[in-house]
């Protein structure tokens, strides 16, 4: 398949400052499309940016091409001016071409960007030698001389419409089919996939998922207000039956992902680490009986009915709270919390250090969601059943690290994560998503 792609840089930045800069990058151009078997038949280098119109020979080769391209100029670059991060704007845009109709006003929307010296131009339009390029099987049909090539593909570049170039435009940066109606209709038949971009709304209500929470009435602890009260031991968690996600904590990523998928929520202002257990029907993790169906319950159900949080006007200060409605909690049954005289009693202070201990944990999983966050590794997921029409949203609003855009960082970047042992999380809840399948499994067992 021929596709067109476009690289950006970050934004107001010039990531090719010398001629020398553009000449290394071309150079990496040349022997990796090689490597991965990439033809590519169309391109042009600005300061900001890259584009080209390619064919693929296999699936994997392009993003392979890609990774290998921007990770090896970014370590190039670093080193040369004494910088450190990444130089691109997340992952490449791309864009499937209907050859037979759109290839040769992609390449001349390309070519047209730029002057010649670093453009394919100089061998589509001038016959000149550029190694990089690979004529396309319809280039070579325009005549059977080179002349006559060059004569017919001169045509596009002088009948060329701001209403085309727009189209083409917006079908790469919105990572649409550079492709005619008949066409994408065609493709989508055989296919059984809808291609076309459908119009923006509401989503139904059967694929939102409502966030639950297992607190009912937060309050403040107080020795004065609750110093009757008694807590039960926790025999069960049907507190948690009908939650659709646990938040996790960074220490147990592995042990969750052993069973249940651990991803990122959507909220890009405070993403938070969770672990879905439901897909739609009830938490699948805890059965008939109130039981977590493994042997590690994660540390937010453990925790219940307490929770620590900070003074709205002073985060370093902490205050213990208790859920007054849990069935946990009453004046009758169940171990004091405070004793006669008004100090805590055994129970509590178990709670607090219980709390306590787990708050640098909690710390330090905000921190590092949010750095992962930020680095623009993330993409959005869902989990759905079905094609087409029949396609049925069972999850969404979670997103997961993109393998691409990961190998993408910088190597600072990923030798610093390493040693603080974020890639070794990452790895975990990369695998954790192998038991997606495990919640279709519970949800089928559950049914029966």
């Amino acid at each position: 398949m021929t596709y067109h792609i476009l690289l950006n840089c970050l934004d107001n930045m010039n990531v090719f400052q010398k001629d020398e800069d553009k000449e290394f990058f071309l150079d990496l151009v040349l022997q990796y499309s090689k490597n991965y078997d990439i033809k590519i038949h169309s391109y042009s280098l600005t300061n900001d940016s890259f584009a080209f119109v390619a064919t693929s020979e296999s699936i994997e080769s392009l993003p392979k091409f890609m990774q290998s391209l921007g990770r090896l100029y970014v370590s190039y670059f670093n080193k040369k001016y004494e910088r450190s991060g990444t130089l691109w704007q997340g992952r490449y845009k791309s864009s499937l071409v209907e050859s037979q109709r759109y290839l040769f006003d992609v390449m001349s929307f390309i070519e047209r960007r730029v002057e010649t010296k670093y453009s394919s131009k100089n061998k589509n339009l001038f016959d000149l030698k550029d190694d990089i390029v690979v004529y396309h099987d319809r280039y070579k049909k325009l005549g059977f001389t080179q002349k006559e090539r060059i004569a017919h593909y001169k045509v596009f570049f002088d009948q060329h419409t701001q209403e085309k170039d727009s189209f083409i435009l917006n079908a790469v940066l919105k990572q649409k089919l550079t492709a005619s109606k008949e066409y994408i209709k065609n493709l989508e038949d055989k296919l059984g996939l809808i291609l076309l971009a459908q119009k923006r709304g509401r989503p139904k209500k059967q694929i939102q998922q409502k966030e639950i929470k297992m607190y009912k009435n937060l309050q403040v602890l107080d020795k004065q207000k609750h110093k009757s009260l008694k807590v039960s031991a926790m025999e069960d968690l049907f507190f948690a039956k009908d939650m659709p996600s646990v938040p996790v904590m960074l220490n147990e990523v592995e042990n969750i992902g052993k069973t249940f998928p651990v991803v990122f929520t959507s909220n890009d202002e405070s993403p938070k680490l969770i672990s879905i257990v439901s897909l739609g029907n009830g938490n699948l993790a805890v059965n008939d009986e109130g039981k977590w169906i493994t042997n590690y319950v994660p540390l937010a159900l453990r925790k219940y009915p307490f929770a620590m949080a900070s003074v709205k006007d002073n985060k370093e200060q902490k205050v213990i709270m208790i859920d007054e409605d849990s069935s946990l909690v009453s004046k009758s049954k169940g171990k004091q919390l405070f004793k006669k005289d008004g100090s805590q009693s055994e129970l509590l202070e178990n709670a607090i250090k219980f709390l306590s201990d787990n708050e640098k944990y909690v710390y330090m999983t905000q921190e590092i969601v949010k750095e992962i966050a930020k680095s623009g590794i993330l993409d959005d997921r869902d989990i759905s059943v079905g094609e087409g029409e029949e396609k049925k949203t069972l999850v969404n609003g979670f997103k997961i690290v993109d393998k691409e855009k990961l190998h993408a960082l910088s190597d600072d970047i990923l030798a610093s994560w390493a040693r603080r042992g974020i890639l070794t999380f990452i790895d975990a809840h990369l695998k954790s998503l192998d038991h997606i399948q495990t919640l279709f499994n519970l949800s089928n067992q559950r049914q029966k």
